[in-house]
């Protein structure tokens, strides 16, 4: 084991037994405290803000309309939205419009993972790793028909290909590709960006990525963002470092992102955060690619290892167990199990898995609504169990997949969760 792991695992087990709740400690009764103090102070300030109004309409004559802030979603973890996550309904039974049912292989026998519903029947589909594909295709369940978007301009030259991630944007798909084109040597760039048109025609490569390009991008309006590994001149000095790039979807060069060294993609689009992997630091920022808005975040002092996107953050609580919080650091929310949840669909849903004593529950969890459907498999004996069956690199995929049984998958579109 790594000295770095070495002092991570004693670190946190050193908080772990220094934050553990006292006896008797209720987390959401905590909250309900927390609830019930806000609404005070909120008809507290109401009712200054009402009074100052009419002190204004009186003084000045004029009618003074308070204009009505727009709320957005209900965000906060309140207790009442917290389900019982160990009688979950299915996703069949919460979103019955949101699940399809796909034969477990192609109709040549190959495993696949799915990457949009494009409706019809048809889905955007990718097989699984390193057979040789060099763009993702289009399985029509109704015909029985699959249809690759590779042309040669793709494939010529391609060897040890597999797609690490797609997306279809507005009638157009993008993806990665990873392996050796004319046995180019790694380091001189062996993964691409490549798009075409969902109805057929000439696909377009974007970029050459080079080596130390993360596997995965977001959309970012007519454009996609990624981060890779960037190493300064002589003259700005220092080491290697992350930075986000761009390119747009209708071609051109790529470059990056105006001053985003240091920063790397968030697992909601178009955000990026100064929160690196496995990074430790207990405040940053998060920004808008495509708006420029800047976002501050603040680790809780019992959350360890903190991710965030726009809207909430997740990270590990005592003893490794699912936590929750907002951007603040306030409304903590600590579960008592182990496991991982992440924001998804802008942060109104969290999705990921939980770890019970012999079966793992892949989750979703609506927190505008507070509705919450899953799917328990059972863990093998000694070890964990294993997230929702998208084999892509995609922090924020479309759609989830569950591998119901040898035939069949289970497949959820989570843009028809509503």
């Amino acid at each position: 084991m790594g000295s770095d792991l070495d002092e991570q695992l004693t670190w946190t087990l050193a908080r772990a037994a220094e934050d553990a709740p006292m006896p008797g400690y209720d987390p959401l009764g905590a909250v309900r405290g927390r609830q019930r103090r806000r609404r005070r102070r909120r008809a507290g300030v109401a009712a200054v803000c009402a009074v100052a109004v009419a002190t204004v309409a009186v003084l000045t004559g004029v009618r003074v309309t308070a204009p009505q802030p727009d709320p957005g979603p209900e965000y906060v973890f309140s207790p009442d939205r917290i389900p019982d996550f160990t009688d979950l309904p299915s996703p069949e039974k919460v979103w019955p419009n949101a699940v399809h049912r796909l034969p477990a292989a192609l109709p040549d026998g190959s495993r696949y993972t799915v990457v949009a519903v494009l409706g019809d029947d048809r889905y955007l589909v990718a097989r699984d790793i390193f057979n040789g594909e060099a763009a993702p295709s289009v399985f029509d369940t109704r015909a029985g028909t699959v249809t690759s978007l590779s042309t040669p301009a793709v494939s010529d030259g391609l060897a040890n290909s597999r797609v690490l991630m797609a997306r279809e944007v507005n009638g157009r798909v993008v993806w990665f590709v990873e392996g050796t084109r004319n046995n180019r040597p790694v380091r001189e760039g062996f993964r691409e960006a490549w798009v075409t048109p969902l109805g057929g025609g000439t696909p377009t490569r974007l970029a050459i990525l080079p080596d130390g390009t993360a596997p995965r991008f977001n959309v970012a309006g007519d454009a996609i963002i990624w981060d890779q590994e960037s190493r300064p001149s002589r003259a700005e000095g220092g080491g290697v470092r992350r930075v986000v790039r761009s390119v747009s979807l209708n071609g051109g060069e790529p470059a990056d992102v105006p001053d985003s060294a240091g920063f790397v993609l968030a697992n909601v689009g178009p955000w990026i955060t100064d929160q690196l992997d496995g990074g430790t630091r207990t405040s940053g920022e998060l920004r808008n690619v495509v708006t420029g808005q800047r976002l501050a975040w603040t680790a809780n002092r019992r959350i360890q290892y903190l991710r965030c996107g726009p809207t909430w953050c997740t990270g590990r609580g005592s003893v490794d167990r699912v936590a929750l919080q907002s951007l603040d650091g306030s409304d903590l929310v600590e579960l008592p199990w182990t496991g991982e949840l992440s924001p998804m669909n802008g942060g109104r849903l969290a999705v990921g898995q939980l770890e019970f004593p012999t079966a793992t529950l892949h989750l979703i969890w609506d927190r505008t609504t507070g509705r919450a459907a899953g799917v328990k498999v059972p863990r093998p004996e000694g070890g964990p169990g294993y997230g929702w069956n998208n084999q892509l690199s995609d922090w924020e995929p479309e759609v989830l997949t569950v591998r119901s049984s040898d035939d069949e998958l289970v497949v959820l579109d989570l843009g028809a969760i509503r």
